[in-house]
């Protein structure tokens, strides 16, 4: 605290050599004289308050300020304090998600086109009038990785000039490694062709998977009926845990003694999941290729799926551990025109199959 002083001087000769000799009394040191000086109790009492007022506002505001900062500073710690806690709660959380998710394929999933080795050959598809040219297709996986629908392009020219294009996937969900399968690209019918041009699409594994053993029908009949072919299977998900079978998809190829592919199909399971102990049908209808009279010598099935644990959960597509192409040499069974066609009359139980079940 400051307080203003003013400076006294002798009356009678103007020393400033004063000595306090009493209240409001000072005697001069140079020629003696005794000086009193008038002085307002009040209004000196009154600086000095304002005085004192004004430094406790000062003290106030600096240590107010003080505070601030100090507040400041924890906030900024205790903030610094809740992001980290975040972070990490954050971190644990996305740890355990990514725990609890499925098996998925490495990455990268993009696979080099030239993985899909590709040969052609035209056919015709239909019967009588109505057979159209077709562009057969057959797509061989040599990449060493799973290759999820892959997709065929094909070009057609008439000598140089560009008339057409078309596009169509290979009829399975998956395409193991070392598997072939046919695809059938339709051919421009108003215009000739005389070359084409085949290109595969870009590739990729599939996302989600999980490898598993091949699912293989428990029984399975291919038939004839006229001029038509049908291969009908039953499926049963014989697993002991709680995954249940979906998205179900199955190809069947027919050969000629030669070995060449003289008929495709493609068809899905009449239940679109299959739970644990359940088991359903697949009825899948084989469009013949060329020459229909051109005798059966073999066919093969093979079954795409993917196992699920809850509507909500994602679809783990299967990776067959070892080959899912079940073939069979021999013709289909012949049926009588008036014969009914159904999965559930050819796929009863027999006679021996009943007894079997009743032990």
């Amino acid at each position: 605290m400051t307080i203003n002083l003013q400076t006294l001087k002798c009356g009678e000769c103007g020393s400033g050599m004063l000595q306090r000799s009493g209240l409001n009394q000072y005697a001069c040191a140079h020629c003696g004289s005794v000086s009193i000086v008038e002085d307002n109790v009040s209004d000196r009492l009154e600086r000095v308050l304002e005085q004192v007022k004004d430094e406790a506002g000062r003290r106030l505001a600096a240590e107010q300020s003080a505070r601030g900062r100090s507040a400041a500073r924890s906030m900024g710690i205790a903030i610094a304090a809740v992001a980290v806690l975040v972070a990490g709660v954050f971190g644990v959380m996305a740890y355990v998600v990514d725990r609890n998710q499925p098996e998925r394929a490495s990455m990268p999933r993009t696979i080099p086109g030239e993985g899909l080795r590709l040969e052609a050959r035209q056919v015709l598809a239909g019967s009588g009038s109505l057979a159209q040219p077709w562009l057969l297709v057959t797509a061989r996986n040599e990449s060493g990785s799973a290759i999820e629908r892959p997709k065929v392009n094909a070009i057609f020219y008439d000598r140089d000039s560009r008339i057409g294009e078309q596009s169509e996937s290979v009829p399975i969900g998956t395409l193991m490694p070392g598997e072939t399968a046919p695809v059938l690209i339709k051919l421009p019918s108003d215009q000739a062709v005389t070359r084409y041009e085949l290109q595969a699409d870009a590739l990729s594994t599939p996302f989600w998977t999980t490898e598993g053993p091949p699912l293989q029908f428990t029984r399975v009949r291919l038939v004839q009926q006229t001029d038509e072919v049908w291969l009908f299977g039953r499926l049963a998900n014989a697993r002991k845990d709680a995954l249940a079978l979906s998205i179900v998809e199955v190809l069947v190829t027919l050969y000629d003694e030669a070995g060449t592919v003289i008929g495709v199909g493609r068809g899905f399971s009449q239940a679109t999941e299959l739970r644990p102990g359940e088991r359903t049908a697949a009825e899948v209808r084989i469009e013949r290729l060329g020459n229909r009279k051109v005798p059966i010598a073999a066919w093969d099935y093979r079954i795409d799926y993917s196992l699920t644990e809850g509507a909500q959960q994602a679809k783990k597509r299967v990776l067959a551990s070892s080959s899912r192409v079940i073939r069979t040499a021999g013709a289909p069974e012949m049926l009588r025109a008036s014969q009914r066609l159904s999965s559930a009359d050819l796929l009863a139980d027999s006679g021996a199959e009943q007894i079997d079940k009743a032990r």
